[in-house]
């Protein structure tokens, strides 16, 4: 039998990611460079809960997948 744990249990419409958790889940990602992002406006979709920065856990698969290349050489 095999059970699994609603990640969301609360029923909030997102799960979310602390930087730190983040910054685990994507090679060459650091909490700087994230920081960093934030200050100069870029990077993945975040919210600011008093002092805590959350990202949700779907804006940044699609954050991910929007920057996904296909390998091919891009003609000029």
């Amino acid at each position: 039998m095999t059970t699994t744990t609603d990640p969301n249990p609360v029923g909030l419409s997102h799960v979310f990611l602390s930087p730190d958790e983040v910054a685990a889940a994507i090679p060459g990602i650091t909490k700087n460079t994230l920081a960093m992002w934030r200050y100069e406006g870029k990077g993945p979709r975040y919210r600011k809960l008093g002092r805590v920065v959350v990202y949700a856990l779907d804006e940044l698969e699609a954050w991910i997948e929007d920057g996904a290349r296909d390998g091919r050489a891009h003609e000029h």
